[in-house]
């Protein structure tokens, strides 16, 4: 933490000098009176991030990258990003940060290796499938029966019958289905490369989550991301 506050301190007092490489980007010259704004975000932002108010942190640090988009400040955000394990979104502004600043070789390196850390992470995720809790009173026993052999087969890489298997969970769950169904589902018909299927499983699934969430936005990734091979 200590690392990413020395950081961006370093970058709001630097603000004004990138103010004209920013300018040369994007054809606007900050003005004081928005370089003043985004050096008042930050230390508002800085205080949240220390007292681990990581949401509020988040808010005031892309306010002000907003008003002054400097490499710096995207890689503040990148590592409120990386702690509230948003990894996709994190790993797009670390790429902004290489790709606009120039660090040395040791801190380069650190970067990468977060990113590929990052996007192992979130590739194990999308390849673990999901079991139910033990008293999830949702499912029929005849329900369970079926998910429990989708789980099965799944793992034994026999997708079309883990496919059978947890369509019938879910239409014995139905209207409502546990999102653990939804989301194995999705994940079986990717795997089958039934890519509308998927898609839609995938979104019914993000019904089921927090709007506001980081998983959430990560499955909504993920169907664009699917959408774009259809």
């Amino acid at each position: 933490m200590q690392r990413l506050v020395s950081r961006a301190v370093t970058a709001l007092a630097l603000v004004a000098s990138l103010a004209s490489a920013v300018a040369t980007a994007q054809d606007r010259q900050p003005t004081r009176e928005q370089i003043e704004q985004a050096r008042t975000l930050f230390v508002r932002g800085s205080q949240h991030y220390q007292a681990g108010r990581l949401n509020e942190a988040l808010e005031d640090f892309l306010a002000a990258w907003r008003i002054v988009p400097s490499p710096e400040l995207a890689y503040n955000v990148a590592r409120t990003y990386e702690r509230t394990a948003d990894h996709n979104r994190a790993i797009q502004f670390y790429r902004h940060y290489l790709s606009r600043a120039a660090p040395d070789a040791q801190e380069r390196a650190d970067v990468e290796r977060r990113i590929r850390e990052m996007e192992e992470i979130a590739a194990r995720q999308r390849g673990q499938i999901r079991t139910l809790p033990p008293s999830n009173d949702q499912l029929a026993q005849e329900a369970r029966t079926f998910f429990e052999r989708g789980v099965t087969m799944y793992r034994r890489r026999q997708y079309e019958a883990a496919m059978a298997a947890f369509t019938a969970a879910y239409n014995f769950t139905r209207p409502n289905p546990p999102a653990e169904v939804l989301y194995n589902l999705a994940m079986t018909a990717e795997r089958l490369e039934r890519l509308p299927d998927a898609i839609d499983y995938y979104r019914e699934y993000a019904r089921t989550l927090p709007t506001d969430s980081a998983e959430r936005r990560e499955v909504n990734e993920h169907v664009a991301e699917l959408r774009a091979r259809r």
